[in-house]
């Protein structure tokens, strides 16, 4: 008999980059991602019905983060965005500033005592950037090496 129901099939987007934090786990400074992960029950494998989504905020490098509650993702959401969408090349230099603006001032109305990173086109521009880390370690390794300056590691095992 062919199973034709089927559960906890995943799906994962990646909504850009939001701010850049330190990562505990690999000791990296970059800048994490907010993600969605839907959950799906499946017809003959094909996700039909979403029935869990979470909201992540990760490292880029060895994906260690944390979940998010909806009011954190209210809030996170258009900046990665905007983030993603400068550095994907959709959005001019000018218009990202003007978006950014925007968002600015929204945060300062809605919290006084808080207000968005003024940073923001470091963000996409460093998320534009092609760097190769140890797979090892996690460290990021000179454009030039062979070897991870920090463990050693074949620079030939390192992940784009």
């Amino acid at each position: 008999m062919p199973i034709i129901f089927g559960w906890g099939r995943q799906t994962t987007w990646n909504i850009g980059p939001v701010f850049r934090q330190h990562c505990n786990h690999c000791n990296n400074d970059e800048y994490w991602r907010l993600l969605r992960r839907t959950t799906w029950c499946t017809l003959f494998f094909i996700p039909i019905i979403p029935y869990k989504t979470e909201w992540w905020l990760l490292c880029p490098i060895c994906q260690y983060g944390l979940e998010l509650k909806d009011k954190q993702v209210r809030e996170l959401q258009p900046i990665a965005e905007v983030n993603q969408l400068f550095a994907t090349g959709e959005i001019t230099e000018q218009e990202y500033q003007t978006r950014s603006a925007a968002l600015n001032n929204t945060a300062t109305t809605t919290h006084k005592n808080r207000s968005l990173p003024e940073a923001q086109i470091k963000i996409a521009e460093e998320a534009k950037t092609n760097t190769t880390y140890c797979d090892n370690c996690g460290k990021g390794i000179l454009p030039d090496g062979r070897f991870c300056t920090s463990c050693g590691s074949n620079i030939n095992q390192a992940t784009v």
